[in-house]
């Protein structure tokens, strides 16, 4: 009676132990059905008769939901009895039917479980017979010019302003620029023997014959203007001529009628001509009214000569419109000539500043767009890779990848991996994500990432040396990172790798870095590592 006494003791305890523990802890949702992509309430309700320090999950504990809000938690004294509750918002992306497993809660020193929930993830129904019909949106290609621009250029500020300066200038500019750039512009067509002369004299006239210096000077040019037309029209040898033999020389063409000039034009060229031979070599300075008097007769006799001569053959035309291309392509190629020059010198000039400041390889590989300098000065995109996963920074977003995955594990199965390379794959970048039924021991975890090496040995890395260390990201979260030098056999160059594990609560995660030795591609290296974060694991 006694035994049987003491079994009924022992149930009623475990029962009454058991029926404590169920109602300490409890979950409810709003619903076990929703449509993809919304949020789905979970509640946690934690009752106590005391105050204790308790431990709520982490957004690791609703996979495959991802967590995207959490609310402080909620205190209610009721009846002498604490309720401790707090309400998660997650979500789905996936269709189907999903468990949302036992969610771990510590409180105090002791670790309590909620029951798992079944939800089911619907598709939005869409009728199309309900709803109105629009135009499709226009392609990238349909948008204007200037938004494309605007896209191009939203982060370089310096070509903008270089820009509209450069605009403002050559509307500034702009007749000289023409006229600098178009030769015909600058080419004035060959004057006759007869406009020669009168523009000359024309000239005369703005000669300010107040001192004896300026008279000296205009009969000079007046005297030259005159030998310079008869040496082109009368008498080649008039330049080098004497005015008596000048003189001479118009006489006798006249009595041969071989220039039908008058005895009264030559009687008043000749003393024009005998004055100036004063003013140059006697210093005899006539007066004002002469002078002007001078210039009287010679414009009325080169109006005289003008009608002397004949009009000009079909031969001289064609001299006169070959001398005009010919000047034409002098002055062209005289442009192209500067124009290459200045490019050229400009080009050196800033080839220089520049190597002086960043450095001549830096700026030589600017100049021929090295790929990884591209690369290295792109603006980066950060992402988390996973659900949840890691979150790393790369010159590109990482692709998934959806088969032939890399660095696969017997008893691991892969939940997703992403890539990133650049063109020669001089640089490739795995993060792997990895699932695991039980916990894994850290004590074991770096005997499973040494398997990483003899993938990589099958992938052409040889001479292979190997480091074993910890790492820690910066948010403080501990991983194992094993590295060291390689030979790549497929271009046979030198290069180095890095393989970085991080455990989690449903398996672990992998980052491989293969890098081969290159200009920049240390500095990418570096970059992409030191970005690298994780979700830190909660000490128990």
């Amino acid at each position: 009676m006694r035994v049987f006494l003491n079994i009924l003791i022992i149930c009623f305890v475990a029962l009454q132990s058991i029926t404590t523990n169920s109602q300490i802890v409890t979950a409810s949702i709003e619903s076990d059905s929703i449509l993809i992509g919304k949020e789905l309430s979970y509640t946690i309700e934690v009752k106590s008769e005391k105050a204790e320090n308790i431990i709520f999950p982490d957004s690791t504990s609703f996979i495959p939901f991802e967590l995207i809000s959490e609310t402080p938690v909620d205190t209610i004294i009721q009846e002498d009895e604490f309720r401790f509750s707090k309400k998660y918002g997650i979500i789905s992306f996936d269709e189907g039917d999903f468990i949302i497993p036992k969610i771990k809660i510590k409180i105090g020193g002791k670790s309590y479980s909620t029951d798992s929930k079944k939800v089911t993830v619907n598709l939005v129904e869409v009728d199309t017979t309900k709803q109105g019909l629009y135009d499709i949106k226009p392609s990238f290609d349909k948008f204007s010019t200037l938004e494309i621009l605007k896209l191009r250029l939203q982060n370089n500020y310096p070509i903008v302003i270089f820009t509209i300066v450069l605009i403002f200038a050559t509307v500034y500019f702009r007749e000289k620029i023409v006229r600098f750039f178009n030769p015909l512009l600058n080419i004035k067509p060959a004057l006759s023997s007869i406009e020669l002369i009168q523009k000359r004299i024309s000239d005369l006239e703005k000669i300010n014959i107040d001192s004896n210096v300026n008279i000296k000077l205009f009969y000079s040019k007046l005297t030259y203007a005159l030998r310079s037309f008869f040496e082109k029209e009368v008498y080649d040898k008039a330049l080098e001529s004497t005015t008596s033999e000048l003189i001479s020389k118009l006489n006798t063409l006249r009595e041969i009628k071989s220039f039908l000039i008058t005895k009264n034009s030559i009687i008043r060229i000749e003393d024009i001509f005998k004055r100036a031979d004063l003013v140059k070599f006697a210093k005899f300075y006539p007066e004002k009214r002469v002078i002007h008097n001078d210039l009287k007769i010679m414009k009325e006799e080169v109006e005289i000569l003008s009608n002397l001569l004949p009009e000009p053959t079909e031969e001289e035309k064609l001299l006169n419109l070959k001398y005009q291309k010919e000047a034409e392509k002098k002055l062209r190629n005289e442009r192209i000539k500067i124009v290459s020059i200045a490019a050229a010198s400009l080009f050196i000039l800033i080839f220089i500043f520049s190597g002086l400041v960043n450095g001549f390889q830096y700026t030589l590989d600017k100049i021929i767009f090295n790929e990884n300098l591209r690369l290295l000065s792109k603006t980066w995109v950060k992402s988390e890779y996973g659900s949840p996963g890691l979150f790393a920074e790369t010159p590109d977003a990482l692709v998934r990848v959806k088969e032939d995955n890399k660095f696969l594990f017997e008893e691991f199965p892969i939940e997703s991996q992403f890539y990133f390379s650049n063109s020669r794959r001089s640089i490739e970048f795995y993060i792997s994500n990895y699932v695991s039924e039980s916990k894994i021991d850290p004590q074991n975890f770096q005997s499973i990432l040494d398997s990483n090496l003899d993938n990589l040995e099958s992938m052409g890395l040889q001479n292979m040396l190997v480091k074993y260390d910890q790492f820690e990201t910066p948010n403080k979260a501990n991983g194992i990172i094993i590295s060291g030098s390689a030979d790549f056999n497929k271009n046979n160059r030198p290069g180095g790798y890095k393989i970085i594990g991080f455990l989690t609560e449903t398996g672990f995660k992998t980052v491989v870095l293969l890098v081969h030795e290159g200009r920049y591609l240390d500095q990418i290296e570096d970059r992409i590592i030191n970005s690298i974060e994780a979700l830190k694991n909660k000490k128990e």
